[in-house]
């Protein structure tokens, strides 16, 4: 555990003490009972006037996370409240880090991200109404996972919904709820049939094969003959697309439609890998018979469509 201080930021000094013991109580480096150094030695150690150390070790102490005992010094509190876990902490300190990484992406520095928490957490500031964005799939499987990566990209919250259910979704009661609808170019024109007349923003973004599944193709030995199961006639000419355009010419490929029972057999009697897509892979390990390889193989959002809905977002702010 070691104290710094930046003397160059306008955030006052003892606030970043304050919050600096705060954090080492996070992460395990300070524990419930632990002395503290006296401010006259902190002081000296951080090369700061001892009234600031103090002033941070009131505040603390107003707060219940230390304690002063006459003769003895001061401690950190034995009744601090229980601890979360190592997981969470991590979890919690990983979380602050990509918020930090995403405001900067933005243009905005550290301490532009403390203000609107501190307005937001202690002032109990109001914040602007957070834009609306539903994400429209056909599959559950594949609604979850572009809704995370989504909310992880634009830090904005998005709601999932699958194309069979958007015309309820979009009733007229339910509609002013949503300010945009993002969907993929496989559905963009249903999407927009439902949408456009009730006056939302439809946006599409291309879904491309991940780079992670397409290393592990490439890696595969030449010759070795890959099946690609997809779950729509949509997906099954899109991935054949991008496979083409990804230069595996060294394995022998086929793509079809998991609704094509007839095609599925055959190719589960002829390949030794099988990638499904990530709504069909958990039906697929179902029925490979022993010795076949199953890969997931999924989509995920181009990121030049997810640098456009990010702009629009921006602007409409």
């Amino acid at each position: 555990m070691e104290f710094q201080l930046n003397k160059k930021t306008e955030f006052p000094i003892y606030q970043q003490l304050k919050e600096q013991i705060k954090y080492f109580l996070l992460n395990g480096d300070l524990q419930p009972g632990t002395k503290l150094p006296p401010p006259k030695d902190l002081a000296g150690y951080l090369r700061i006037n001892k009234n600031t150390v103090i002033v941070a070790y009131k505040e603390l102490e107003k707060e219940g996370v230390i304690v002063t005992k006459h003769g003895q010094g001061t401690y950190v509190a034995d009744d601090l409240p229980a601890d979360p876990g190592l997981k969470r902490k991590q979890a919690l300190i990983e979380l602050a880090r990509e918020a930090l990484d995403r405001a900067r992406e933005l243009g905005f520095g550290a301490e532009d991200l403390f203000t609107v928490v501190f307005s937001q957490t202690v002032l109990g500031l109001s914040p602007a109404r957070a834009t609306r964005v539903l994400f429209v799939e056909c599959n559950p499987p594949d609604v979850n996972f572009y809704v995370k990566s989504l909310e992880k990209e634009i830090m904005v919250t998005v709601e999932g919904c699958l194309l069979s259910n958007l015309a309820d979704r979009m009733d007229d009661q339910a509609a002013p709820a949503v300010d945009v609808v993002v969907t993929t170019f496989f559905h963009v024109e249903d999407v927009k049939a439902i949408c456009e007349p009730l006056d939302k923003k439809v946006i599409a973004i291309m879904p491309a094969p991940e780079m992670s599944a397409l290393m592990q193709v490439a890696q595969l030995p030449p010759g070795t003959k890959v099946g690609f199961i997809c779950g729509t006639e949509a997906s099954t000419e899109a991935m054949s697309g991008s496979l083409g355009a990804a230069g595996l010419g060294h394995i022998d490929y086929e793509c079809i439609t998991y609704t094509d029972n007839a095609a599925v057999a055959k190719m589960l009697s002829e390949v030794k890998v099988i990638a499904g897509c990530r709504s069909v892979v958990e039906d697929v390990r179902r029925l490979v018979p022993p010795g076949v390889e199953v890969m997931e193989f999924g989509n995920v959002l181009e990121r030049g469509g997810v640098e456009l809905l990010r702009k629009f977002l921006a602007e409409r702010d």
